[in-house]
């Protein structure tokens, strides 16, 4: 099978480029620095200079496009951001769409956020309201933006358009900022970790290698539509942080909570209902618990090693 990725210098797209030229796949990887991609993995890759925005290099017999490309604002509360959110996010995915309907390509998977999903109680289903007002919002909007232009272009152009909206990804090669790897990093090196807000902050995080499962089987048999790819279930930071600590073989008593206001609701985002990419695409992601073991067996968790002690 023949695989298109954009964004291929980035955490997940690298991680995917790699499990799909050990599985067999040919792929050409859709990148601004080729540069950065790693040489010697083998006569299955080949490497395009290419920016959203750039005509789509001619693409051979390839079967599914997997696009990742995407504009993330430093300043997420910046309404000045928000033109620049949708030239990239949306029109940029737009063409990109278009451009590989028009060479043949079969499917087309568009990576989306979790986040778009309007706060409430319980899983967050497919079918789950999405207003993405409360953080990034310009940034989700134009993600947002594109998940219903591109559906809505798979249907006139007949080529499946799929969308998977991520929940928070870790694992092997992901940046050293963010919730996880200040756990990692903090509590691996013996230090002591504040939690802020009581503990109480809450977040379905997923495996990267369980959202590549996904996205590979969306690429050869996704017939279009939306799909989950979370773990199915959020963990608290507290919850988390004393996951990283077992793993890491720390003191639990290294782990000092921050006490939060007792008026203010729990911060974060849902958990999500995986049920249906379960049924229709076999996904049966890890644990947050055994996401972590199973990085741990991977790098021995020593991917990063200096961070701040706040959380």
């Amino acid at each position: 099978m023949r695989l298109a990725v954009t964004g291929a210098t980035g955490f997940i797209g690298a991680r995917l480029i790699d499990r799909a030229l050990s599985g067999g796949y040919e792929v050409t990887a859709l990148a601004r620095d080729p540069e950065r991609i790693a040489a010697g993995r083998g006569s299955g890759l080949r490497v395009e200079r290419w920016s959203v925005g750039d005509p789509l290099p001619p693409l051979g017999r390839t079967d599914a496009v997997l696009h990742l490309a995407a504009y993330i604002p430093a300043d997420l509360s910046d309404a000045r951001q928000a033109a620049r959110c949708f030239e990239i996010n949306t029109n940029g995915a737009i063409q990109v769409a278009m451009e590989a309907a028009s060479q043949g390509v079969k499917r087309f998977v568009l990576f989306g956020s979790a986040q778009v999903y309007a706060p409430g109680t319980g899983p967050a289903s497919e079918a789950s309201p999405a207003f993405p007002v409360h953080r990034a919002s310009y940034y989700l909007a134009s993600k947002l933006a594109a998940e219903i232009c591109l559906l809505a272009l798979g249907k006139s152009n007949a080529m499946p358009v799929t969308v998977l909206r991520l929940a928070s990804v870790y694992g092997p090669g992901m940046h050293d900022t963010g919730m996880v790897p200040v756990f990692v990093q903090t509590l691996g090196n013996g230090r002591s970790l504040i939690i802020q807000d009581g503990g109480r902050y809450s977040v379905d995080l997923v495996y990267v290698d369980d959202v590549v499962t996904l996205a590979l089987q969306a690429a050869e048999r996704a017939e279009g539509g939306v799909f989950n790819a979370g773990s199915g279930r959020a963990s608290t930071s507290l919850e988390a942080a004393q996951i990283v600590a077992d793993a890491v073989g720390a003191e639990r008593q290294l782990i000092a909570v921050e006490r939060g206001s007792t008026d203010a609701a729990p911060s974060g985002f849902r958990a999500l209902d995986v049920s249906k990419a379960a049924n229709e695409l076999n996904y049966a992601p890890l644990s947050f618990r055994e996401g972590i073991e199973a990085w741990k067996s991977m790098t021995g968790l020593t991917d990063f090693q200096d961070g701040s002690v706040n959380a």
